[in-house]
């Protein structure tokens, strides 16, 4: 929340009071730390202002320190890597030039509507430089600005970048809480009534693209741990770090391996805020403290298995029970898929049931059951079914048995799974002993069924 203070010099205070309000606060501390701007933290003064909102920290401000020509030097500063002409300054640095960088310069100046704008009628040709610096220099806030705001990983990712810099907007800036205005908007408010809508929007909303993590990623985050502002820095600080140092991983999957060693600076419940260049909306998820914590313990899981099911989808083992871990979500559907993957031609079965194995165990744990001796007697009695089959010379029957029991299970049938592992009982004349804790509550001890069945398994495909 935004209120207007008079307090000492100050006039303004900014209170993380939901995750907006928050990220602000983190790119105006950046803002305001990059040109050693004083201002102060609301829980660090004694005397409080007047009018602050009781339970939530805040930093308090001058207006009149953020200005246009302070953000636009700012923001060519932190996204340095990004602006254009900076590289073109760069280059121009030297006193001969290569064939290579001539065309570098002149491709660099096409990449750019507003630099194609100022060069129109100009190309670089070794001995102009000093056209182009000038040119930059003397228009450089335009350049910055429209660099900036037309970015689709920088301005234009978060916000309208129409409203860039503005005040007094009729609604928020922020990409999916803006509305076109120069559409209806009469069915935004009650009853239809466009004058029942509210919506708040303050310029230090500008400032929340470079509270979100690496722009470098195509879904970038914010951690919005809003207890203190020295928390909302430190934390966003850390995490940004530990998610540019993890490498060769997609964005979802860096973002649940840095959760995963966030101990040092999450210990609690948070939630985390999301906004990717392909989504014109933000989304949010809520990290509770004990699903972080069963996250971590996967840590030392070996969950590496990728799968391409068609052109649009690639099943990632890892990614699939990292985001069902911290959404509470159990494993049942993962481990049928890849029980239906051992039959693929060209999957490494060995590998697929180590992993399915794995999955069951963690599957167990999470649900409370305390059925890990069944789970161990299953195992064994699919073994040993497995090897009377091939002493009776019926080795075929394995993969049949498998099957069924598995399609049986997809389908959530679980009488025809008893049924079908009742059948193999008295074929291969054995006593199942987990089947009776399976037949009390099949739903509940579904994962008897998938160890079976898992356990299924010819001797040469043992040692693949």
């Amino acid at each position: 929340m935004k209120t207007k203070i008079d307090y000492f010099d100050y006039d303004t205070l900014l209170q993380p009071t939901d995750w907006r309000f928050a990220a602000a606060v983190v790119g105006l501390c950046k803002y305001f730390d990059y040109f050693g701007i004083d201002y102060k933290v609301l829980c660090d003064v004694e005397e409080k202002p007047d009018n602050y909102i009781h339970g939530f920290d805040g930093i308090i401000y001058k207006s009149e320190d953020i200005t246009e020509e302070k953000y636009l030097e700012f923001a060519e500063n932190y996204f340095e890597k990004y602006m254009t002409h900076k590289n073109i300054l760069n280059i121009l640095e030297s006193q001969e030039f290569s064939e290579e960088q001539i065309k570098l310069v002149n491709d660099l100046v096409k990449s750019k509507t507003v630099l194609k704008g100022l060069f129109d009628k100009i190309k670089f040709d070794g001995t102009n430089k000093d056209i182009f610096i000038c040119s930059i220099e003397e228009n450089r806030a335009e350049i910055i600005k429209n660099i900036f705001k037309n970015g689709n990983n920088l301005y234009k990712n978060y916000c309208n970048e129409r409203l860039i810099f503005t005040e007094d907007n009729s609604t928020c800036r922020l990409r999916g809480y803006n509305v076109d205005k120069d559409r209806k908007t009469s069915n935004l408010g009650f009853c239809f009534s466009k004058e029942s809508f509210e919506s708040n929007d303050i310029l230090e909303f500008d400032f929340i693209p470079f509270a979100f993590s690496n722009s470098d990623m195509r879904e970038t985050y914010f951690v919005n741990n809003n207890f203190s502002v020295k928390s909302l820095t430190q934390t966003n600080y850390a995490f940004s770090n530990q998610l540019s140092s993890t490498e060769n991983k997609d964005d979802k999957n860096k973002l649940m391996l840095v959760l995963q060693n966030s101990k040092d600076y999450i210990s609690y419940d948070v939630e985390i805020i999301s906004k990717s260049q392909d989504k014109a909306y933000y989304e949010t998820f809520f990290v509770r403290l004990e699903r972080l914590k069963k996250l971590r313990e996967l840590s030392g899981k070996s969950l590496n298995f990728v799968k391409k099911i068609n052109d649009d989808y690639w099943f990632n083992l890892e990614k699939e029970v990292y985001m069902r871990c911290l959404n509470n979500v159990l494993l049942d559907d993962v481990i049928l898929m890849m029980l239906k993957f051992y039959f693929d031609d060209n999957a490494g079965k060995g590998y697929i049931k180590s992993r399915t194995d794995m999955l069951i165990d963690i599957n167990v744990s999470w649900k409370g059951n305390e059925i890990m001796d069944e789970i161990k007697s299953a195992k064994s009695c699919g073994f040993l079914t497995s090897k009377k089959l091939i002493e009776m010379k019926s080795s075929n029957k394995i993969n049949s048995y498998k099957q069924k029991i598995i399609s049986a299970l997809c389908a959530h049938d679980y009488d025809r799974a008893k049924e079908i592992i009742l059948s193999l009982s008295a074929y291969v004349g054995m006593e199942f002993s987990f089947f009776y804790t399976f037949l009390e509550n099949a739903e509940e001890n579904k994962d008897l069924a998938f160890a079976f069945a898992s356990a299924l398994i010819e001797v040469s495909s043992k040692n693949n």
